[in-house]
């Protein structure tokens, strides 16, 4: 294969990849606010993550 199609290939899969993990984020982010019944519908919980 030539340069310009490993290329596009790699263009496609990276938007694929990065499409799909916005989309496991979002259906995640709906399922926490619908679980938790927020009152603020402009706020998105993702998790309480304690580092230290």
């Amino acid at each position: 294969m030539k340069f310009y199609e490993k290329l596009i290939i790699l263009i496609v899969l990276f938007l694929g990849v990065t499409i799909g993990t916005a989309s496991i984020i979002g259906v995640y982010a709906r399922t926490v606010r619908e679980a938790e019944e927020v009152n603020d519908p402009n706020s998105i919980v993702l998790e309480s993550i304690n580092l230290f």
